[in-house]
């Protein structure tokens, strides 16, 4: 397990990577991240039901990232949801096991307002955003029904606009921008595509190369956290 424990735009976070336990079936591993993340957030004062914000899984092939995904659901309900996206990413592994998780928590906010979960119309395994003090934390958003890159940040990109416009923002209340990039595409031709299409300052950006997605077809999943 890895832990960081940062403050980052006038607010506590505390983030956890953590992989599975090798050996053990993929729904033993997937449980098993999210009772040791839990386990670790209570001992920082932080709950897994209530200070978490966004979590990524990762698995090494595409059956593991379905468990892991899976068990997700089984973690998080109702208000305790947040911000998700999932991959398959063999090279995410330092060790033998199938399953991964990305998780970042946030301490409350001092002025005492509640999480806000909006789910997607009909409800999905991902939520549409999560709003909690000034934050904005939306899920991983991605396209499998064009087939070039250019094309599908054409599609993601504009439905981000209006997702940011929902909480009374849009691009420059961008805080973070990350994008997790089929390992077959080019690092530099999303950055133009991107900056393009959107007003979104890229100075910071985040790539990571990913193997695979939720689904065939896709080539990024691009997460975006605003603040109001």
């Amino acid at each position: 397990m890895r832990k960081r424990v940062f403050n980052w735009q006038g607010q506590r976070f505390v983030y956890l990577w953590l992989e599975g336990e090798p050996g053990g079936s993929l729904e033993r591993q997937s449980r098993g991240l999210f009772e040791r993340a839990g386990a670790e957030l209570a001992t920082l004062g932080l709950a897994l039901d209530h200070n978490v914000v966004r979590t990524r899984v990762f698995g090494r092939t595409r059956e593991a990232r379905d468990a892991a995904s899976l068990v997700r659901g089984q973690a998080f309900a109702g208000q305790a949801r947040a911000a998700t996206s999932s991959y398959i990413s063999p090279k995410h592994f330092t060790s033998a096991a199938d399953v991964a998780l990305d998780l970042y928590a946030m301490a409350a906010p001092t002025m005492g307002v509640p999480r806000l979960v909006t789910e997607m119309d009909p409800p999905q395994p991902f939520i549409r955003h999560l709003v909690w003090g000034p934050f904005v934390f939306h899920a991983g958003m991605t396209n499998e029904h064009v087939p070039t890159l250019k094309e599908q940040c054409a599609e993601i990109l504009p439905r981000a606009g209006a997702r940011l416009q929902e909480n009374g923002c849009d691009w420059t209340n961008v805080v973070r921008i990350s994008f997790f990039l089929h390992e077959s595409q080019d690092a530099d031709a999303l950055l133009a595509y991107v900056a393009a299409l959107a007003p979104v300052a890229l100075d910071e950006a985040e790539i990571e190369f990913v193997a695979g997605y939720s689904r065939p077809g896709k080539l990024v999943e691009i997460e975006i956290t605003a603040r109001r």
